[in-house]
């Protein structure tokens, strides 16, 4: 990604140049990204001109042209004058099942449920307390898009006794990791719902490739080749070469149902996974997947 503003160019290097790995991942991910138009990239920096803090400039566009303000607002991911060459087809089956994990501690501390009710609620199948729980979602504003994956690649982690944490690791949920307590949601609903709301909104290619200014400065982000069909997750897991990459898939933000709420657990995820060599098994796999062994290499 070439920004033709001198400043933010400089600062990217520098960012990939920092002794703290996170850093330096995001840094990287300036450099290597291929899915940003031209169009996309003159609307980020003309909506960003009077900053030469790069980080500022991301963290704003973000919160103003992606996730937006106000209910109803159009993401730039799914503009299609701005960013088509990142929106997938109409190839996707509206009957295949989606899958999202959804950090949920806040919603909590607003409801006045604790835990341990909200996990009754969902064992009892209360469908009451489910539906005034997943209400609680759109108390958040805007119109951020959902990261999200096709439930048929993990299927066998959520059936397992630690899907938190598989699915934490095999998502790339980076700032999910630590030693305090989280609790979390797995949302299933399917493609066709998404489409469904979708349309409502006057949205008709809802489903887009994430881009660096979607990643809001998620080490574990990763870019893939231009022209690829979809992106993947960055599995921090140490098995990870053991297992297939997930396809990573970005589409606009929807109304959860109480059916929806499929699981719901608490982590207590130990430490940090090393983020710089995850990354460089992640992008030897991409760089076999896509046959472009040239992929991230340092100009």
């Amino acid at each position: 990604m070439d920004f033709t503003k001198a400043p933010f160019q400089e600062h990217a290097r520098r960012l990939e140049a920092d002794a703290e790995p996170p850093t330096r991942a995001v840094g990287e991910n300036y450099r290597i990204e291929e899915n940003v138009s031209a169009e996309r990239l003159a609307h980020f920096e003309a909506e960003t001109g009077y900053t030469d803090d790069l980080k500022e400039a991301a963290r704003d566009y973000f919160d103003l042209h992606i996730q937006g303000e106000a209910r109803g607002a159009r993401p730039t991911t799914f503009d299609p004058d701005l960013n088509a060459g990142a929106l997938l087809g109409d190839d996707v089956e509206p009957r295949q099942k989606i899958v999202r994990l959804e950090r949920i501690d806040e919603l909590l501390s607003k409801s006045g449920w604790t835990y341990a009710q909200l996990q009754d609620a969902h064992t009892s199948r209360d469908a009451a307390t489910l539906s005034a729980f997943v209400a609680l979602f759109e108390t958040f504003p805007g119109e951020r898009p959902a990261f999200a994956a096709f439930k048929s690649e993990v299927e066998a982690d959520v059936g397992r006794d630690d899907w938190l944490e598989r699915l934490c690791e095999r998502f790339g949920l980076y700032h999910h990791f630590g030693t305090e307590p989280r609790q979390f949601a797995l949302m299933e609903y399917t493609a066709g719902e998404v489409l469904a709301h979708a349309g409502d909104g006057g949205i008709d290619r809802p489903f887009a490739l994430a881009s660096v200014l979607e990643s809001r400065e998620n080490p574990a982000f990763h870019p893939v080749p231009r022209a690829t069909a979809n992106g993947f997750a960055v599995d921090l897991g140490t098995d990870a070469p053991s297992r297939p990459l997930v396809r990573e898939i970005l589409h606009v933000r929807m109304p959860y149902k109480a059916a929806h709420v499929k699981r719901i657990a608490e982590s207590r995820v130990n430490g940090k996974p090393d983020i710089l060599a995850a990354r460089a098994v992640h992008l030897d796999r991409v760089r076999a997947g896509t046959r472009r062994a040239d992929f991230g290499h340092a100009a």
